[in-house]
């Protein structure tokens, strides 16, 4: 709870840099890495209130819960993976318009920010209708375990399991990894004189960035990891469905990551960097007393 609480405060803080930011000079990259944050922030507050809700039933008991509906505790287990999913596609966002910069210079209607704000309002629309299915048919995946006052995905459904995870992670890594295959392929390719015009400068800039989002992406996918072995576990021993804690240690790998990642997505984009810089260093700057006009 901790984790996410300070993930929410630091994402709204840069959120709020960001839009400042915008106001003032609308940069794709900028909108881009807002839609990021959005997407960290979101993800934070359902996780939020789904830990508030959890410690409320560990002190009054399981009565807090039976007094709120099953269908709305499916809903905010549903949104949990919802949000992580947004979040998560935001990066691919990201890859595609790098990707379409270089290879398409000229095109400047793909480099536009009305294009991509669109681009983002599509993204999150289709994160949503990916894993609508599993809040459709919510009592095939979801369920509310007891014993961590939450509803959470059935570990013993495999295919339900397996529909929620490649959808929300495996999906997005493959397209991040086709479109940074694709910008290695680019680069690879051109020769050193191309290389040293501004398209070749900006491709090499974008593969350097692209691969470390590719890196953290992988970092996200790595701390699922211990899920799968839950999930595999009740998959050949049902009986232990819900036992342990389960769902609580589903969740708080991924809060320590998105933490980790609301902070380290400011030194991977240097753009970001600079703005998040100059804001702190202009609240820092002391206003001479002479200057002050009265």
């Amino acid at each position: 709870m901790t984790n996410t609480t300070l993930t929410a405060l630091i994402t709204l803080f840069i959120i709020v840099i960001l839009l400042v930011h915008l106001q003032h000079k609308r940069t794709v990259t900028m909108l881009l890495t807002t839609n990021t944050y959005m997407g960290i922030l979101a993800f934070s507050i359902v996780l939020l209130s789904t830990s508030i809700d959890v410690l409320k039933a560990d002190v009054l008991g399981m009565s807090v819960l039976s007094e709120k509906s099953l269908v709305a505790c499916q809903f905010q287990g549903f949104l949990i993976y919802e949000r992580f999913g947004c979040c998560y596609s935001s990066f691919v966002l990201q890859a595609i318009y790098r990707l379409l910069r270089v290879l398409y210079p000229r095109r400047l209607f793909l480099q536009s920010f009305k294009f991509n704000f669109i681009c983002i309002i599509i993204q999150w629309i289709v994160c949503f209708l990916l894993t609508l299915p599993s809040f459709i048919y919510r009592d095939a995946f979801f369920v509310l375990y007891k014993l961590d006052y939450c509803c959470g995905l059935r570990y013993e459904r495999v295919p339900q399991f397996l529909y929620i995870i490649f959808n929300v992670f495996v999906l997005p890594l493959i397209y991040m990894s086709i479109i940074y295959a694709r910008l290695i392929y680019f680069v690879s390719h051109q020769n050193l004189q191309l290389l040293q015009t501004q398209q070749g400068r900006r491709a090499q800039r974008d593969y350097i960035i692209m691969r470390r989002i590719l890196l953290t992406m992988i970092i996200l996918v790595l701390a699922g990891i211990p899920n799968l072995g839950l999930a595999f576990l009740v998959h050949f021993k049902p009986n232990l469905s819900g036992d342990y804690y389960m769902y609580r240690i589903e969740w708080m790998v991924p809060s320590v990551s998105m933490l980790t990642l609301s902070i380290g997505l400011v030194f991977i984009t240097p753009r970001l960097t600079i703005v998040v810089v100059s804001c702190l260093q202009r609240k820092n700057q002391v206003v001479p007393q002479d200057n002050i006009r009265f």
